[in-house]
């Protein structure tokens, strides 16, 4: 074999394991970190709500991140050198629901502090706990930002 064709094959087939790993790697912190830690407590709507916009924007790009790991998965198994060029059927709206979910999430990621100034929710006057929103000012003391939980007074 031609030793230029073995160092393509070699070159898209580490891009698909790298892009793989990746993805993998987006995934594991989006699911196991902090961008589902906040949402969920966006979600409980208990008395202090942790809120990032990037977190809400991590979560809807979790389709992408899927639908990357499929095409880097069908580069890396196909057959010959280079990779398909023709996307199939299921590709094609797996990607456009994939890329409406990222951008929709994206939109909304801004559209809900501006829904919590509607609720009872108040943002932390501290320069520190700008994400913290609480029903009750006096609870923004008992915040510690490193913890992220709510620490009672003596």
């Amino acid at each position: 074999m031609n030793k230029e064709i073995i160092l393509e094959w070699l070159l898209y087939r580490g891009a698909a394991v790298i892009m793989i790993l990746l993805m993998f790697t987006l995934l594991y912190f989006i699911l196991f970190s902090v961008p589902l830690y906040d949402l969920r407590s966006l979600l409980l709507h208990d008395k202090i709500i942790i809120y990032h916009a990037k977190a809400v924007a991590c979560v809807g790009a979790i389709p992408l991140c899927i639908y990357l790991i499929f095409v880097a998965l069908r580069v890396l198994f196909t057959k010959g050198i280079k990779p398909p060029t023709k996307q199939t059927s299921i590709g094609k709206v797996c990607s456009g629901f994939s890329v409406i979910a990222t951008f929709l999430s994206l939109i909304i990621a801004f559209l809900i502090p501006i829904g919590l100034m509607f609720t009872p929710y108040h943002n932390c006057p501290q320069e520190k706990l700008g994400a913290y929103y609480v029903t009750d000012l006096e609870l923004c003391e008992n915040i510690d930002p490193r913890n992220w939980k709510i620490e009672k007074k003596r």
